[in-house]
C-alpha cells in the first residue's frame, strides 16, 4: 500500500461484506433459529450446485424467486421467507461506528467515497435504507443492479465500475477499491485501478486513516 499516492485518487471504492461489517444478512436469525439459518445457508450456497446465488447477485433472480425456491424446500412459507430476508437485512450494522467519520472526513477532501459491493436486491431494498448508507457514501454500486459482479470483464472494461467512471470523466488509475476478496483486487489490478485489501475490518478502519493522512489537497 505503501505505493499508492492517495492523493491522486479521485474514487475510493469500499466493499461492504467483511470489509465494513462482518455481521451475515442473516444474522438475526442465525442468533435467533441457528438450525433454521443453517437450513437457509445451504439452500442458498452450499448445496447449490446450480450456483444461482450469483444470478441473484447479477440481478437475474429476484429475492421474490429465492423465497419461491425456499418456500418449495419446504422449510418456510413464501411470504416468511421474504419477510425474514426483510427483518434480518434491517438489522445488519457496521462493526466500527468510527469507520462513518474515517468516510466522511476523506469526502470532506474531496474524495469522493462510494460503497461498491456484490450484493443482492435485499441489501438494496433494506439494508441501505435502515442504515442511511446513501448519505453515507456518494454512491451506491450493487451488482443486481449492475448486471455483473466486481470480478466480471467485458470489452477489456470493468462493467461494474465502468459506467461510474465514464459518468465522472476519471481512469481506473485514479481509483482504489478496498476490499477482503483477493479475486477482486486481481481484477481492479489487471485493469490499473489500485487494489487495496484488506483483512478484516478492522484494518478497514487503520487504513481509512492512512488514506486520510496521504491525502495533501482539500
Amino acid at each position: 500500500m505503501t505505493d499508492v499516492n492517495f492523493d491522486k485518487l479521485k474514487v475510493i471504492f469500499i466493499d461492504w461484506y467483511l470489509t465494513l461489517t462482518s455481521v451475515t444478512f442473516l444474522n438475526k436469525l442465525k442468533l435467533e433459529n441457528h438450525a433454521l439459518f443453517r437450513q437457509f445457508i445451504d439452500i442458498i450456497f452450499e448445496n447449490n450446485p446450480e450456483g444461482w446465488q450469483y444470478d441473484w447477485a447479477r440481478g437475474k433472480l429476484s429475492k421474490e424467486d429465492v423465497a419461491k425456491k425456499i418456500s418449495q424446500a419446504g422449510i418456510m412459507p413464501y411470504e416468511k421467507v421474504l419477510q425474514t430476508f426483510a427483518d434480518c437485512c434491517s438489522h445488519q450494522s457496521l462493526d466500527f461506528p468510527d469507520t462513518w467519520q474515517k468516510i466522511d472526513a476523506i469526502r470532506q477532501k474531496g474524495i469522493k467515497v462510494v460503497l461498491a459491493t456484490d450484493n443482492w436486491d435485499i441489501f438494496y431494498d433494506y439494508t441501505v435504507p435502515n442504515l442511511n448508507l446513501d448519505k453515507h457514501f456518494d454512491d451506491i454500486l450493487s451488482s443486481h443492479n449492475l448486471g455483473y459482479l466486481k470480478r466480471d470483464e467485458n470489452n477489456n472494461e470493468l462493467p461494474f465500475f465502468a459506467q461510474y467512471i465514464k459518468k465522472n470523466n476519471i481512469s481506473y488509475q485514479e481509483c482504489a477499491l478496498i476490499d477482503d476478496n483477493a479475486i477482486n483486487i486481481d481484477i481492479c489490478q489487471k485493469h490499473s485501478m489500485y487494489g487495496l485489501k484488506i483483512k478484516d475490518t478492522k484494518d478497514t478502519l487503520n487504513l481509512l486513516s492512512l488514506i486520510y493522512k496521504g491525502i495533501k489537497h482539500d
